[in-house]
């Protein structure tokens, strides 16, 4: 019952505006819903940096990119909190859980164009060479990615708990 209230959420005009306030206020967006089991409930693919868009064309970025979400969907199923990570390229991803009476029924991944350090030449190679990529066409993708301090990381991660905790409630 509460996974069709999920979906009812997601498929309304709300999320919509849920989804540009993450962006407005956090520069977050939202790129995957699943149920509690991993089962897809909605892909946002649209949702994706032009970064990880060009890394994900590559069979090895696609194939990272999703070790990277299952990495953090098992984290939250583990521990039921809220996860702020770096993929492989650094950029910053999050996880949270979608919880109910204590109990798991999603999980919601998203991501920040930002990035845990800074993206420079090398680490540009480095994904151009394991991606099978033009390093000209990553390192102009990456261009506009800012570095995020362990400070905004610290914020970021409360008001992703918080809105873990204020999804949750609306679902119940």
């Amino acid at each position: 019952m509460n996974i069709g209230v999920l979906k009812e959420l997601l498929l309304s005009p709300e999320w919509q505006e849920i989804q540009e306030l993450l962006d407005k206020t956090i520069d977050a967006k939202i790129l995957w819903v699943v149920t509690e089991s991993g089962t897809s409930i909605l892909k946002f693919d649209e949702n994706h940096h032009e970064l990880c868009q060009l890394i994900r064309d590559s069979d090895e970025g696609s194939k990272r990119c999703q070790n990277s979400q299952q990495t953090r969907f098992r984290e939250v199923k583990r521990t039921h909190q809220t996860i702020f990570s770096p993929c492989y390229c650094g950029l910053m991803n999050f996880a949270v859980p979608i919880m109910i009476d204590g109990k798991l029924i999603s999980v919601i991944g998203g991501q920040l164009s930002r990035s845990e350090f800074p993206l420079t030449v090398e680490k540009c190679a480095q994904i151009s060479v394991a991606c099978g990529l033009d390093v000209k066409d990553v390192m102009a993708q990456a261009k506009g990615i800012k570095h995020i301090s362990k400070s905004d990381q610290r914020n970021i991660m409360n008001q992703l708990s918080l809105f873990s905790g204020m999804l949750s409630f609306l679902i119940k």
